[in-house]
């Protein structure tokens, strides 16, 4: 786990002062390799690396690689698990190696194979290959966005960095706030697929590589798994089988380390199948959780006892009051370097702090909800086409007495919350039904807070506006069951820059490593070639995960579990420790250059305040783009 940093110009050699800003780069994400740093630069091209020390400790391993010529160059950020398999194979076809690191072995995979490497590659990954002889630069992310890369292309040159913040050490760049990306920002919550704060500035998406040679830029995708495509046929007994063979590889090499390593644990079915199968492997295995004071949302007792039943001796449950909360959001808004407004971000942000003292790469159960139908929304899809039908009228009534009816709620996603999310998709066009599902307000209310974004932008038929990315992936989507367009979503758009991004940014700012087994590209492909009967059935969730849980002996209570977020109870907590903040927002017109109306969301919060409506996702964004903003005062809106 590392940070990289790369600079190209098209047509002058880098000057001094350009390497010093470039160096500068390199060294603002030193929380994403605090064990050493390496750069190296020639004509136009600087590559630079900090380096996080996991598989070969020693200096043979440092960033920049080059190969034995001296001829091709190399900087990545992540881990390749099946390393050692790749170092036989190549060591058959006479490569020779003179470290044990898997950053050797991947540059000598893209030297044998050129980009067809990537798809032998099995771990997380986003990195630069430089060729000194052709001057091809090519940048290159892992299928499903476990580790970032952003990039500028211009006419002047081609600029990449593991965080966005490193695009701020440049002297020669003037970086300003995309409107458009931030009215979808607070749409979301995260800044959506390749869209970033800085105008200019995109993300490499998953599984997509650019090569660059003179001046040329080209984009190409080589990798993708598409939900429903090349079914298997399967009965429940062959489907657990060979999940149980294909989770217990993945596990094993995912575990691949020469630094401890342990599990974060929720106690949900995810990160208890990862514990169970990783104690198999390693029965000192270490675990680590998080409880709550609040007892609605404390998972630590729950943990403790998935720990006890699989028979872990060196379990830690860690308290999380609101006094850690604060001292984890102010240490959380410090480092951050891109908006983001998931709750759980301060969780985990909370859990790697006190855990990286024993630790150094934590296993994670990220990924199965998106590929195996673990949200709430998936309940809601046998009943698509049903509201689909009815008059914009109905739901608009319906709406109504949902809010009238039904009392806001400071629990887990409560009653209330789950009908108006539900109901805000209808009408909306069916290509942007699971943007608008997920997103923070309907649109009419979106439209009242932003008055500055042109009319209809937030209109959730369009094709366009807000919900734009959500309908270009319905191009490949289209032919899906509604389970598997879902599905796709969830694993395209939500967990690259929600799930993946919350657990690397809070890890790395711990250097700490995390990794997810779930995310093991075999299991990915196995799991988008499962029939939707053993994800989504009859209203049950994640159907093979629990029967693959109910076979390992689990007590029924842990298999069958209401969907419980990683995180803390904020809707409450929005009225008490955190009222400061909200307090705070007085100055959002000025914050935003006019694009939020603080006469609108005065309104929200005073109805978030007295109970009757919970609008603790919109508030809780704008507090992070406000927090944001104030550690970032040179910037300005475009």
């Amino acid at each position: 786990m590392c940070g990289i940093f790369g600079w190209i110009q098209w047509q002058e050699e880098l000057s001094n002062q350009d390497v010093l800003c470039a160096r500068r780069a390199t060294d603002s994400m030193v929380h994403r390799g605090p064990d050493a740093s390496g750069e190296w630069c020639e004509g136009g091209v600087y590559m630079g690396h900090r380096r996080l020390s996991v598989i070969d400790l020693s200096d043979n391993a440092i960033q920049p690689f080059h190969s034995d010529d001296d001829r091709y160059v190399l900087t990545f950020n992540g881990e390749i698990y099946n390393y050692l398999e790749l170092r036989e194979e190549l060591g058959r076809e006479g490569y020779r190696f003179q470290s044990q690191s898997d950053t050797e072995v991947l540059l000598k995979a893209l030297i044998a194979w050129d980009t067809r490497a990537l798809n032998r590659l099995d771990g997380m990954f986003a990195g630069a290959f430089h060729d000194r002889k052709t001057a091809r630069h090519v940048l290159f992310r892992d299928p499903l966005g476990q580790k970032p890369l952003y990039y500028c292309s211009d006419d002047r040159g081609l600029i990449y960095a593991s965080e966005v913040r490193a695009f701020q050490e440049l002297s020669d760049r003037t970086w300003r706030i995309d409107r458009e990306a931030f009215r979808r920002y607070l749409v979301n919550a995260y800044y959506v697929a390749d869209t970033s704060p800085f105008q200019g500035v995109r993300k490499l998406l998953p599984g997509m590589l650019i090569e660059s040679v003179d001046g040329t830029v080209r984009s190409e995708r080589w990798w993708d798994s598409i939900p429903g495509q090349d079914t298997i046929k399967v009965d429940a007994i062959e489907a657990a089988e060979e999940f149980e063979r294909l989770f217990e590889r993945s596990c094993s090499i995912t575990m691949r380390s020469d630094v401890p390593v342990g599990v974060f644990l929720s106690g949900g079915v995810d990160s208890s199948m990862v514990l169970d199968s990783c104690h198999r492997l390693v029965p000192d295995i270490k675990s680590f959780s998080v409880s709550m004071e609040d007892a609605d949302y404390d998972e630590g007792s729950k943990a403790r006892e998935v720990a006890k039943h699989v028979g872990v001796k060196r379990h830690t449950s860690i308290m999380m009051d609101q006094e850690a909360l604060l001292a984890s959001f102010d240490g959380l808004m410090h480092k951050m370097d891109e908006p983001q407004a998931d709750p759980g971000f301060v969780n985990v942000y909370y859990l790697t702090q006190q855990s990286r003292p024993e630790i150094t790469v934590a296993l994670t159960g990220d990924g199965a909800d998106e590929l195996f139908g673990g949200y709430i929304p998936f309940v809601g899809v046998p009943f698509e086409s049903v509201f689909h039908a009815v008059p914009d009228s109905l739901i608009a009534l319906a709406r109504y007495g949902v809010t009238r009816l039904l009392p806001g709620s400071d629990g887990y996603v409560g009653p209330q919350f789950r009908a108006l999310a539900y109901l805000q998709a209808f009408p909306a066009a069916r290509s942007a039904r699971a943007s608008v599902w997920l997103s923070t307000l309907p649109a009419d209310e979106l439209e009242n807070l932003m008055p500055l974004a042109e009319p209809g932008f937030f209109d959730p038929t369009r094709t366009d506006g807000a919900f734009r990315i959500s309908n270009e992936y319905h191009e490949v989507s289209s032919g899906m069951s509604s389970v598997q367009r879902l599905l796709y979503y969830y694993q395209k758009v939500f967990l690259p820059e929600f799930v993946c991004h919350h657990t690397d940014r809070a890890a790395m700012m711990h250097s700490l490593e995390a990794r997810s087994p779930f995310l093991s590209v075999p299991m990915i492909e196995f799991a988008n070639r499962l029939p939707n009967r053993f994800k989504v059935s009859r209203m049950q969730l994640k159907v093979l995960l629990k029967h693959v849980l109910k076979q390992r002996q689990f007590p029924d209570p842990i298999v069958r579990q209401r969907k419980q977020g990683f995180t803390f109870p904020i809707a409450r907590w929005l009225k008490q420790s955190m009222r400061p903040m909200v307090d705070a927002l007085s100055d959002i017109e000025e914050i935003t250059d006019g694009e939020v109306s603080l006469k609108e969301l005065n309104r929200m919060i005073d109805q978030h305040m007295d109970g009757r409506r919970s609008y603790y996702r919109i508030i809780y964004n704008l507090i992070v783009f406000r927090a944001w903003r104030k550690r970032n005062p040179g910037l300005t809106f475009a």
